[in-house]
């Protein structure tokens, strides 16, 4: 029940044929400025929203809408496509719109001020290709719960509080792992980048390693701190060093062996990530447009031999696109029409949205959000295409789609080419 206000919060109405939603009571509209209708509600009308569609054209009425509404809420209503089907709730903060536990918990969060001091670094930790209890180890090191000797006093541990490898200052994880002149030495050896991060926070100094470092680097780091603590543990109870050079061999050693013993990456799919390079399987590149701030959306198509060659291509303006990722499906539908046109019946379509790829490549599931109306009619095209695989592509490769998808917003309609490329791309087509 605490959480009572911050769930109402984040459910909206998916609209369907409007039957069963309040124009004027019920959250249903896109967020800016609110999901609630600013008109002032006419004494008279509690309608629902069935009243405003046009039921022999399926689209809504412009005439009712203008006669209604202000201008701002005619704009929005109208962003809201309509399909026959039942209205219903959904939780806007799922791409499925589902509630889930997870992302509510992530809302509330976002709600606090940001502290600029804090490790913001945890999605990059623990996706370090390192073993988990060197991620655990590193996991303690932020949050400062290792037992260093400055920690055990404040826990009322009755231990010398200098530090066991140098005997020279008092201890604190900082110490321990980057300032003392042992863990200097193993640094030295490793002739990682490590010396310009001056800091004594041991997260600042974490995250200035994720910033500069490459992933490998930052995997061989994990096993120097790793292994420096081992040392400082050795110190502790047997009384005895290592010598700096054998905690750096440790260190790499430790690290090739992790390494090695790992399985190699599997190779994608051709139909899933990659196309072969044997396949005489047409690509088509697409891409979408999007501006939070207006609502508008974009979307760019180019379809190209198994060589390489320009086939055709095409961009337009979008509609019924409240996010980023809904353009990008809503571009990948129009693709997939486009393509039907032309009596395309096998194609590699390629994107560089991975949030699309992996919600169309994910088991069919209870969707009500309106992106997920777009993704069950992605799926339902492919299905009618005789092969039709979806894959992601890096920003870079995907540069054609990309440009048609960033000019097209100047565009008052639909512009097409066959056989000869756009102006804008036609450097780049071999």
């Amino acid at each position: 029940m605490a959480a009572h206000g911050m769930v109402c919060s984040g459910v909206r109405r998916r609209i369907g044929n409007g039957a069963k939603t309040l124009i004027w009571g019920h959250p249903w509209l896109p967020d800016n400025p609110s999901p609630l209708v600013q008109t002032i509600m006419p004494q008279e009308l509690r309608n629902a929203v069935a009243g405003l569609i046009d039921q022999q054209t399926n689209t809504w009425d412009p005439h009712i809408l203008a006669d209604l509404f202000i201008p701002e809420d005619v704009a929005r209503i109208s962003m809201i496509l309509s399909p026959d089907y039942e209205d219903t709730w959904y939780w806007k903060g799922e791409t499925n719109g589902v509630y889930s536990v997870k992302n509510a918990y992530r809302q509330i969060k976002g709600d606090y001020e940001h502290n600029l001091g804090a490790f913001d670094k945890w999605v990059t930790l623990w996706k370090l290709k390192v073993p988990p209890k060197w991620k655990t180890f590193l996991w303690r090191a932020v949050c400062d719960i290792l037992p260093t000797t400055d920690n055990l006093i404040i826990r009322r541990v009755e231990v010398e509080p200098v530090c066991p490898m140098c005997r020279m200052v008092q201890e604190n994880a900082m110490h321990v792992l980057i300032l003392c002149d042992y863990a200097r030495l193993i640094w030295s050896m490793s002739g990682l980048p490590v010396a310009n991060i001056i800091t004594h926070s041991m997260s600042t100094w974490l995250m200035g390693i994720f910033n500069v470092l490459t992933e490998d680097q930052c995997g061989l780091a994990a096993a120097v701190l790793y292994n420096i603590w081992s040392a400082h543990n050795v110190a502790v109870w047997e009384r005895a060093l290592p010598r700096s050079n054998q905690t750096w061999q440790r260190a790499m050693a430790a690290m090739h062996a992790y390494q090695r013993s790992r399985p190699p990456a599997c190779t994608p799919s051709p139909t899933v990530m990659t196309v072969a390079s044997g396949s005489e399987t047409p690509r088509c590149y697409v891409d979408a447009g999007y501006r939070p701030d207006t609502g508008e959306a974009t979307y760019g198509v180019v379809l190209l031999s198994h060589h390489g060659a320009f086939v055709a291509a095409a961009s337009g303006k979008l509609a019924g696109a409240f996010s980023a990722i809904m353009a990008e499906a809503i571009a990948c539908k129009e693709a997939l029409s486009w393509l039907k046109d032309r009596d395309i019946i096998e194609v590699d379509i390629l994107t560089d949205c991975l949030e699309l790829r992996n919600t169309l490549h994910s088991s069919p599931t209870a969707n009500y959000s309106y992106l997920g109306i777009i993704v069950d009619q992605c799926r339902t095209a492919i299905s009618s295409f005789t092969k039709c695989s979806l894959s992601y592509v890096s920003r870079t490769l995907n540069f054609y789609a990309h440009t048609l998808a960033s000019l097209a917003f100047d565009q008052e309609q639909s512009m097409y080419w066959d056989s000869v490329p756009p102006d804008s791309i036609i450097q780049f087509i071999h």
